[in-house]
């Protein structure tokens, strides 16, 4: 009884549970196919990627920047999902400080990682790069050290 009132309170009436039902019951009672004459397709083939990209190869992007303008044109690289290489022999200290703090705010906002891999010399990476090892580990195994 309590219900009813509930029902009729919030304007719920029988009419559209009877249809739901009837829509399930329609579907249950449709004939299965024989599978075997399906053509059978790969599932995986309509996924994509989070960043909407298909089947592109990954990038890193090279840079010398000599002032504090060339930060944004590196950040929009890794926001763009590519690694970076910065080279900073060509900017004073300063400047190198603050272009270096913009690109770690750029990786920090994809999840990324800034590692220096040289005395002046960096690397920012999106979240989905991996890097391993240290340049004089490298080396020295090179050369049988």
């Amino acid at each position: 009884m309590a219900f009813n009132k509930f029902k009729d309170f919030f304007g719920v009436d029988d009419y559209y549970e009877d249809e739901v039902a009837d829509e399930y019951l329609d579907d249950a009672q449709q004939p299965e196919d024989n599978t075997d004459s399906k053509v059978k397709t790969n599932p995986r083939a309509n996924v994509l990627k989070l960043d909407g990209k298909r089947n592109s190869a990954a990038k890193i992007a090279l840079y010398e920047p000599r002032t504090y303008a060339d930060a944004q044109t590196i950040a929009t690289q890794i926001l763009q999902g590519e690694a970076v290489i910065v080279n900073f022999s060509s900017i004073d200290e300063r400047n190198q400080l603050r272009v270096l703090d913009y690109i770690a705010g750029a990786t920090f906002a994809v999840d990324g990682d800034v590692e220096r891999v040289g005395d002046q010399i960096f690397v920012a990476t999106p979240h989905n790069f991996e890097i391993s090892g240290t340049i004089s580990q490298n080396v020295g195994q090179q050369f049988g050290n």
